[in-house]
């Protein structure tokens, strides 16, 4: 409780902060829009649970849940908000901060700090402040829920704690309410982020490509993982064992979302693999289920080593009506929506859509992976993708998708490339994906995104915009090759044993660097002494963005000398 001040002149610009509950999420709720006001220079007062008229600040913001408000003097009628969103009502010299449940909250207040202090959440290292505008409307009710049950980053091998700890206080600003840990990365970094997850009450999924680890950690050999969903075996039995004891101690997950060894699986071993596959799924969430643990489960689909079979359902594949699905497609063309008819998309689009049907029959939620961040599949010549992202979220919300995950992948450093590759920002590019995935999946429109992210990029804005809507054009097209050149990429021509796809690679990264010729943009390249992949928060978004196009370019100049190379090599 703060000193009251009886004057009332400086009453007058006094806020009061008034909760009404203890739970650790949704006082760091109020904890917040008291730091982020004061920053703002505006003088806040908390209170719990007042006496409202022994208050004297001049205006009051309540910050509360949908279930408090319902049953309070304050409602007129019953108000109800869809998945975890939150409402905002402003009535003259009152605001109420409402949501559905308490991670809501923190939306919600950092959505009143967007419109009304001048905060945006764009980079991971600094909030951008304009004049604040604290003029309430008279009975303005607005009400933001999420397009998505499930948003948030998968994370795989990510060991930074510090950036992982950044990234989890930016998703929550950005509306995530979720992130993916393998069991690796979660043993490595988990106690250093748990605080973090906690205190925000974030969704806590732990899988991935973990078999490995799992086996070893219960006192068995890795080697065996291969074959692990071959055949039904008694090291299943310890797996679940090992599971459910993880869980035990770590209250803050909440799915287990466990995928095969990242291989093909053939088809004289496939018969019997899915089936086995999704009871394993089924006879762990029994085994939680038993501990009295909330933790949901899900099996992956997906196409491991470019094999369909893991990805196609066929006859002997039984849905399952007590887990979740993950569906992932590798190899797709980021140039073109789901919806286009080459014969490869065309399979994923069928086979998503026949998991979407059982997940209804069955009344299980399925959720989508896609590889927005992921510097291996989109490698260095990153392409911005913010008309696909937004194009697919459209298209998942109209086959009624429940969850849409974001994969985050560092870059694969090689020799012949080492030493650009350790200045490559790559957390700052990945980025630019990410927060128009971000925005996207709670539902805002690209427009307004531009609009934000422009802000930060000087006088120029504009122009730059324009330079990123056409690189997506240009640069996303190499994702076609990821397929026809697997396991090597675009950025791979040491690993390809043939050139016949040479000649057109040449002619799309000449189409790169001719596109940067023609543009009046370069980069200091003072910066570029100083720059390191870690220090982005020392640059401005434009010069960071000057940055990414020097990087882009430099990548494809590289690559063209390379499958040049290459093809003369073969003549």
């Amino acid at each position: 409780m703060y000193r009251k001040n009886n004057n009332r002149e400086d009453q007058i610009h006094l806020n009061s902060l008034i909760y009404f509950n203890n739970h650790l999420t949704l006082k760091f709720a109020v904890e917040e829009l008291r730091r982020l006001m004061k920053k703002a220079g505006l003088q806040v007062n908390i209170y719990q649970n007042p006496d409202l008229s022994t208050l004297k600040e001049f205006k009051r913001i309540f910050i509360m849940l949908q279930d408090e408000f319902n049953s309070s003097s304050f409602s007129k009628e019953n108000l109800f908000i869809e998945k975890d969103g939150f409402a905002i009502y402003e009535n003259g010299k009152e605001t109420w901060i409402i949501g559905k449940e308490e991670r809501s909250t923190l939306y919600g207040v950092y959505h009143f700090c967007e419109k009304r202090l001048g905060y945006n959440w764009i980079n991971l290292d600094e909030e951008h402040s304009k004049k604040s505008n604290l003029a309430q409307g008279n009975n303005n009710w607005n009400i933001n829920e999420p397009a998505f049950k499930r948003r948030g980053n998968i994370l795989e091998t990510i060991n930074d704690p510090i950036y992982i700890s950044k990234l989890i206080d930016w998703g929550v600003k950005n509306g995530f309410n979720e992130f993916f840990f393998t069991f690796t990365l979660w043993d490595e970094i988990g106690k250093y982020i748990r605080e973090e997850l906690e205190k925000r009450s974030v969704n806590v999924t732990l899988g991935g490509h973990s078999l490995r680890f799992l086996l070893e950690a219960a006192g068995q050999s890795s080697n065996e993982s291969g074959d692990f969903f071959i055949a039904e075996s008694p090291l299943q039995k310890l797996v679940i064992e090992e599971i459910v004891n993880i869980c035990k101690k770590t209250p803050v997950v909440t799915r287990i979302s466990l995928w095969p060894e990242d291989i093909g699986i053939s088809e004289e071993k496939f018969s019997d693999f899915m089936h086995i596959y999704i009871v394993f799924a089924e006879r762990l969430r029994i085994a939680l289920k038993a501990e009295k643990l909330r933790v949901e489960v899900e099996h992956i689909v997906y196409n491991a080593g470019l094999v369909w079979n893991m990805l196609e359902r066929n006859e002997k594949v039984i849905p399952s009506n007590q887990v979740d699905i993950l569906y992932a497609y590798w190899g797709r063309d980021y140039s073109q929506s789901i919806d286009n008819k080459t014969a490869e998309q065309t399979r994923a689009t069928n086979a998503l859509n026949d998991w979407k049907k059982q997940a209804e029959t069955n009344q299980r939620l399925i959720t989508v992976l896609e590889y927005y961040s992921d510097h291996f599949m989109l490698s260095e010549l990153f392409p911005p993708l913010v008309k696909r992202i937004d194009e697919d979220v459209k298209a998942y919300r109209k086959l009624k998708i429940d969850g849409l995950l974001n994969l985050i992948v560092p870059t694969h450093e090689k020799g012949q490339t080492s030493v650009m590759m350790k200045t490559y920002p790559w957390k700052w590019i990945q980025q630019l994906n990410n927060y128009f995935y971000a925005g996207l999946s709670w539902g805002k429109s690209r427009d307004q995104l531009w609009k934000q992210f422009g802000s930060t990029l000087g006088p120029d804005n504009e122009r730059y915009i324009e330079v990123l809507l056409e690189l997506e054009k240009i640069v996303s097209k190499h994702t076609k090759w990821n397929v026809s050149l697997f396991p090597a990429r675009v950025v791979d021509p040491e690993k390809v044993g043939h050139p016949n796809d040479a000649r057109w690679i040449i002619k799309f990264l000449d189409e790169i660097i001719l596109f940067f010729n023609k543009q009046d943009i370069e980069v200091d390249m003072e910066l570029l002494m100083v720059q390191n992949k870690n220090n982005t928060a020392s640059f401005s978004n434009e010069e960071m963005l000057l940055i990414y196009f020097y990087y882009l370019k430099e990548s494809a100049e590289f690559y063209k000398k390379e499958w040049t190379k290459l093809l003369e090599g073969t003549k």
